[in-house]
């Protein structure tokens, strides 16, 4: 016997099937995990927040969800799949077992030190009895830098922040002498915080290239053809100009050329 389906939920269980035939995003709607990072999220905007809700209507796939998650958390539910897109996610070794992750703007990671300290070196700087790094759990920050908080932390010289805001305001306060920074986030940090003009800010990895964030796929979600989609449609973003239109609606124009002054890949 043949049951009739009410008209509301036939539109339903129809939108649900279109979407999840999308080869783009064949689980159907998007779940979305942003954490606080300078001018790429924060409050609900960011230049991150642009980017995948214009990839997520150029390849035709609805969002969801989107959720503010600290970096650790965000990076586990994009292990198991809990969600699907999590972006600026610097790639590496194991974060690539479970998430595919696609270039989209290349930024430098500085040494920011509080005014009490006189070192101007990173060997001088390791000599500090007084020393103490400040770090976000579950960040990566390169290769030479992971490998200093490594040695730092071993030594117990590493004090960790719950976001940048934590971050920044130990620095600022004296509970860390020194930590890692890129200027998309700091800029702000330093306009608006009380005595943080006094932040010593160094480059004391000139040899360094620049680190590439990343937007990161769970492959629990997506298989790699659907995942190649979203990585051909962040390349004409980046070739049209629209990659660059929306940083600049977040940063000066020297910093958004900067962030797309290396080629993607």
């Amino acid at each position: 016997m043949r049951r009739n389906i009410p008209p509301l939920l036939a539109l339903l269980l129809s939108a649900t099937s279109l979407a999840a035939a999308n080869p783009a995003c064949p689980n159907g709607p998007l779940k979305i995990g942003y954490y606080k990072i300078g001018a790429a999220y924060r409050d609900g905007k960011g230049y991150d927040v642009d980017m995948v809700r214009e990839l997520s209507r150029r390849l035709g796939c609805p969002i969801a969800s989107e959720t503010e998650l600290p970096r650790l958390r965000a990076l586990k539910m994009l292990s198991s799949g809990q969600i699907d897109v999590s972006p600026s996610t610097l790639a590496s070794p194991d974060r690539l077992q479970y998430s595919w992750i696609y270039q989209y703007n290349h930024t430098k990671n500085m040494v920011l030190l509080n005014p009490a300290v006189q070192a101007r070196t990173l060997a001088a700087l390791r000599e500090d009895p007084a020393l103490r790094w400040g770090a976000i759990r579950g960040y990566h920050h390169g290769p030479s830098q992971d490998k200093l908080l490594e040695e730092l932390s071993a030594q117990r010289k590493v004090v960790i922040a719950t976001d940048e805001d934590d971050l920044y305001k130990m620095l600022n306060s004296g509970v860390v002498t020194a930590i890692f920074a890129q200027p998309f986030s700091y800029g702000r940090w330093l306009r608006e915080l009380p005595n943080a003009g006094q932040i010593v800010v160094l480059d004391l990895y000139p040899e360094t290239d620049m680190v590439a964030s990343g937007l990161a796929l769970s492959k629990a979600r997506f298989g790699r053809a659907a995942a190649e989609k979203w990585h051909q449609e962040l390349l004409k973003m980046y070739q049209d100009g629209s990659l660059y239109d929306i940083l600049r609606r977040y940063l000066n124009e020297s910093a958004a050329k900067q962030m797309m002054q290396k080629p993607l890949e």
